[in-house]
């Protein structure tokens, strides 16, 4: 994936990077993506992903309500 990035390869050719080309194809806007870069980038970007997955899988949401959900439990414990 990083490769082609930096190399301008389309995405959608190989079966390893065609499902994840959208995503890449957004994110890739926001940087200059030289061969230096480009694997760099793509961990940080995998890793916002991950991430967002982490707080939604949480027990308790990070709003106001999760939160306050979150204390109740505290107290109880």
């Amino acid at each position: 994936m990083a490769h082609g990035l930096a190399a301008g390869t389309d995405l959608r050719g190989s079966e390893l990077t065609a499902k994840h080309a959208d995503w890449a194809e957004e994110f890739a806007r926001n940087y200059t993506i030289t061969e230096e870069n480009a694997l760099d980038i793509v961990k940080a970007e995998t890793g916002k992903v991950f991430a967002q997955v982490l707080e939604h899988a949480g027990v308790y949401k990070r709003t106001e309500e999760g939160k306050a959900a979150f204390l109740r439990f505290l107290d109880q414990v």
